[in-house]
């Protein structure tokens, strides 16, 4: 295995560790042949993709996954290829996702945390 091949698959087990631990448990990386989507996301029809580099291009990785994506449901995750400088300490791990997807998120998310508080909705 060449070694750009070898740290694409330490950055997809990164990623696929960080998603069970988070509980999603039917998660699994896809074959290799696989266009733009590293991770299965059980049937969510989240597609998820991993780049693991020194300098990041994402314009070229969002089109190529917005073209492999379902309704614009898509995560990159994207993390530092050096974590052993200032930088890439700093920048470790992070997300990039379609803007209305994160926007779907958040309002999830606070709804969860208003339900949590006893906070009552009102239309």
């Amino acid at each position: 295995m060449n070694k750009a091949r070898q740290k694409g698959t330490v950055g997809e087990n990164t990623i696929l560790h960080l998603l069970i631990e988070w509980g999603h448990k039917d998660v699994k990386r896809t074959s290799a042949s696989t266009e733009s989507h590293d991770i299965w996301l059980g049937d969510t029809g989240v597609t998820v993709e991993v780049k693991y580099r020194k300098a990041w291009s994402l314009f070229k990785w969002i089109a190529r996954i917005r073209d492999v994506s379902d309704d614009n449901k898509w995560v990159i995750f994207a993390i530092h290829g050096d974590r052993r400088s200032t930088v890439g300490k700093q920048v470790d791990k992070v997300a990039v996702m379609d803007a209305d997807f994160a926007a779907e998120l958040l309002m999830v998310w606070r709804h969860q945390l208003d339900k949590a508080n006893g906070v009552t909705l009102t239309p």
